[in-house]
């Protein structure tokens, strides 16, 4: 591996749309496979992928017989497009597949898990505020959901872990932000999460608590009935029962009252986490639709003429 710093001025990034950019300039990567290649070339950067996983995570199973030769294609053509934005010999051929010479410092799915290694170090070493602002850097990488408009089985499924361990280092931030009793603070952008991921119990929980502690019990109240509600007509279950704890603890205007990580049944847990999924894969289909409406209406809203 080089030097980090003779790359500095290269970034990649995979938290949102895949992104390649140079002294601040995004280099546009044409054709989805070559996309889809550098996509898995970032996840492990630094390490060899063999080239039958990099098939599979091309065309999944529908491989074509020629598909080694595509590769070797896609793989040069990609080079090519590195090497003329100024990373030349970036991707090396191994007897076992390909691997991107890279620092890990220039993708942003590895400085994400590093924050969030760090932030936890801090956490465990008791100093809430520190473990607070590294999770807040860790979740400004983020431009929306991950690999954004790829849509090869590997990368998926990447990009649903990915997706999860940003939900979780939400939970992570907003449980320490509310033991630092800044729950008045908070509570807009835990309105905004609970909405973005309506079935994670514990974001509801903290939400709850934050409504609660900020004065507003009326809302507190109204926001676990409607978690309630939704919980009961679209999974048919119940909330856990910390969180019927939550209900009768706000009635009851008790002082002690604070977030705590939700027990669910794993069944309840298999269903949430489905419904969840799902979720984010419309949430990100209705955001490609919107942008290929923008393209075709044009600026001005007029439709563009082809």
């Amino acid at each position: 591996m080089q030097p980090d710093d003779i790359f500095g001025e290269f970034s990649f990034d995979l938290l949102g749309p895949l992104e390649f950019r140079t002294k601040g300039q995004e280099v546009p990567i044409a054709g989805v496979r070559q996309q889809t290649l550098l996509a898995l070339l970032l996840l492990d950067v630094g390490k060899t992928i063999s080239g039958s996983r990099l098939i599979e995570g091309i065309w999944g199973g529908r491989a074509p017989e020629t598909a080694e030769a595509q590769l070797r294609i896609c793989v040069s053509r990609l080079r090519r497009r590195l090497a003329d934005a100024g990373l030349r010999n970036v991707i090396s051929t191994e007897s076992q597949g390909y691997r991107l010479n890279l620092p890990e410092s220039r993708v942003d799915v590895h400085r994400f898990r590093g924050a969030l290694e760090h932030a936890g170090r801090a956490e465990a070493d008791g100093d809430a505020a520190e473990a607070v602002r590294l999770l807040r850097a860790a979740l400004a990488l983020w431009r929306g959901p991950a690999a954004e408009g790829l849509t090869g089985p590997l990368v998926r499924a990447a990009a649903a872990r990915l997706d999860e361990e940003r939900a979780s280092a939400l939970e992570r931030c907003f449980g320490l932000e509310l033991q630092l009793g800044r729950h008045h603070r908070i509570v807009p952008e835990l309105t905004a999460s609970a909405a973005e991921h309506p079935f994670r119990e514990r974001l509801q929980s903290q939400l709850i608590t934050a409504l609660y502690h900020s004065g507003r019990q009326a809302d507190a109240l109204n926001a676990y009935r409607d978690m309630k509600r939704r919980f009961a007509e679209e999974l048919g279950i119940d909330p856990s029962h910390r969180l019927r704890a939550l209900e009768v603890k706000i009635l009851k205007q008790n002082p002690e009252l604070k977030d705590e990580d939700s027990a669910l049944s794993h069944n309840a847990q298999t269903r949430l986490a489905l419904l969840e999924r799902e979720n984010a894969s419309l949430r990100a289909e209705r955001q490609r639709i919107g942008r290929l409406m923008a393209r075709l209406m044009g600026p001005h809203g007029a439709r563009v003429r082809s």
